[in-house]
Formats: structure tokens, sequence, C-alpha cells
């Protein structure tokens, strides 16, 4: 089912009409069994089946139908009205019980709580005020919660930050997200921390592979850049200077 955004976000925002113009034509489907990102949320989430998980931005819904796959009741929110509209054309087609779809703002994802997990993939650093995100996060979770992100990582370094800002986008340089974006910045982790209890871990090192996609668009040997990136990532102290991490949160015990 579907349920109306209490306060909706206005049509003409920059921002939305980017995401909406990108879920349009996106394919809808499952996130696979062997998905890295969905099997590092199931093995912290444990056992779902019964429990209710949010997908909080959960675009066109891979990892909401991945959820309802493995047993969960799912309410899956997101600011896109192209986004919900086509997973909720998909969920009334397919006659999927168990998943609810919101169009609203990820902000007042405790309205239609709580959670006993919630899930995101690339969306806490979209979010502000972050410490709105975090209260909501905190009050949406049930006792015993936990949640698990995907996320980028503001702690890359300054230049590459410097890059993203001022090069991304112009001049041939790739944009792939939108203007108001930002990774993941630690002063934002901590401010977590302060909530609820996050370990951190890197699966991958992303770094030398941003050279080859952003500078050279993948045309210049992109297997060397993923060979450094292997390569640097059994060396632990380079791992934090990856793009992407993984958090995975827990309500802490009273």
């Amino acid at each position: 089912m579907s349920d109306p955004a209490p306060d909706p976000v206005p049509a003409g925002s920059t921002e939305l009409a980017f995401w909406d113009a990108r879920y349009e034509g996106k394919a809808i489907a499952a996130a696979a069994p062997d998905d890295p990102v969905l099997r590092a949320a199931l093995a912290h989430f444990g056992d779902v089946r019964g429990l209710h998980v949010c997908d909080l931005g959960s675009g066109t819904g891979e990892f909401a139908l991945a959820f309802l796959r493995a047993g969960a009741r799912v309410t899956a929110i997101d600011q896109s009205e192209a986004a919900t509209r086509r997973l909720s054309e998909i969920a009334a087609r397919e006659g999927l019980e168990g998943l609810r779809v919101v169009h609203g703002d990820a902000c007042r994802l405790g309205d239609w709580g709580p959670y006993d997990r919630v899930f995101g993939a690339l969306i806490l650093h979209h979010l502000e005020p972050f410490p709105t995100v975090v209260e909501a996060l905190t009050r949406a979770l049930a006792p015993g919660g936990k949640a698990f992100f995907h996320e980028n990582n503001a702690g890359i370094g300054a230049p590459a930050l410097w890059f993203r800002q001022h090069l991304a986008g112009r001049l041939w340089f790739p944009k792939h997200g939108d203007a108001q974006e930002h990774p993941l910045t630690p002063a934002e982790l901590r401010l977590l921390r302060t909530a609820l209890e996050v370990r951190v871990a890197f699966p991958e090192l992303a770094l030398f592979r941003l050279v080859s996609h952003y500078v050279f668009r993948d045309r210049c040997v992109p297997a060397l850049f993923r060979w450094l990136d292997e390569v640097g990532y059994a060396w632990p102290p380079l791992r934090r200077y990856s793009y992407f991490q993984y958090l995975y949160v827990s309500v802490r015990e009273p």
C-alpha cells in the first residue's frame, strides 16, 4: 500500500527533479541474494522474518523488495515521486503483501515506525539538518533495533573533496549526485555515535579507481587502478581513505 507524505516536498525542487529524472526510467528488481551490500546488512540484521524493516531512501526499491523476499514487513520511504510511484505500481500489480511505500521526508521516518531494522544505501549524506536525522532515527528504532547504512566518506581527504566540489560536473569530469549533497563527514559520524552504537567497516578500498573514473573516464588501463585498490586494501591504515564505508548501528542497551 502507499501512504501520502504529510508534508510533500515542493515539486519545483531542483534536487528532486534530478532524482525523479534518474528513477523514471530505472529498472525495478529485487537486489540479488549475493549483492554485497544486502549480504552485509542481513549479516548485521539476522533473521528478518516477521520484523518491520524500513528502507530509507528506497529509490526504486531493490533492497525493499529483497527484504520483503526475506520475509520482513517493509516500509519503503523516498522523497522522489517517480520512485515511489513506480514501486507502488509494482506492488499493486504483483500483489506484494507486507510492502508499504511512502512518498515522504526521510527525516520523518518515525511517523511510519517503529522499526526493528532500518536500512539505507547512500542516503544519510543527503539528509539535513543532520541532528534532526539522528534524533529521528533514534526515536524510530524499536528497543533492540539495528540499522545498517552503506555510505560515502568525507574522510577520503581534502584534495578529493576539493575535486568533487569544484570540478565534478565541469569540463569532462562526470558528476553522479545532485548539487546539494556532500559525503558523510567525520563530525556527522561522531554525532550519530552520541545517540547510538556505531561500528564502521571499510569493505573495500575505493580510492585509486576514483582517479580512473573521474579523471580518465575509465579509458586508461582501469584494471591497473583496480589492482592498486586491491593492493592498498591490504594495508589497514589506507582503508580509512576509501570512498565507501559500512555503518553497523545498534540501539544502546539501557
